[in-house]
């Protein structure tokens, strides 16, 4: 039952997991690699086919006046060239480092499915990414359960 509920937390918010399958469940170094990364692969899945299908939903259902209108002259505003320069100086990589840490499982995916939806190669490196934070997360904790 153990392993189903970190599995289940995983999916939705990769980080908090962690100390409850460590302190709380006892788990192993590898138990927990194994169950929390189990998890966040089904959520990365899950989220991505729950995102593509919104993202569909939105652009046939979403009334057209309601829609942002381009305008012929674009108008460069202190908001917009923050956003430019953000996703020009992280982008992809950003969104990867950041799903598990700060963002979580639902807003991250759908952050990459919407702009980078169509490089199928973005799903391996947040997946990747979150195998990368998982073991830094377990090494950190595990080592913090045995000096105390």
């Amino acid at each position: 039952m153990k392993e189903l509920i970190v599995i289940l937390s995983s999916t939705w918010k990769f980080a908090a997991t962690f100390p409850v399958a460590v302190y709380v469940f006892q788990m192993s170094f590898f138990e927990t690699i194994l169950y929390t990364n189990i998890g966040g692969l089904l959520g990365i899945v899950f989220f991505t086919l729950l995102s593509r299908g919104l993202l569909k939903l939105t652009d046939a259902y979403w009334p057209k006046k309601w829609r942002c209108k381009k305008s012929h002259h674009k108008s460069f505003t202190k908001r917009n060239r923050r956003l430019v320069m953000i996703k020009k100086k992280y982008g992809l990589p950003g969104i990867v480092i950041l799903t598990p840490v700060i963002l979580s499982i639902p807003i991250g995916v759908f952050l990459n499915t919407k702009y980078y939806g169509k490089q199928k190669s973005s799903y391996l490196y947040l997946f990747l990414g979150q195998i990368v934070w998982s073991f830094i997360y377990t090494i950190v904790l595990i080592k913090l359960k045995n000096t105390i």
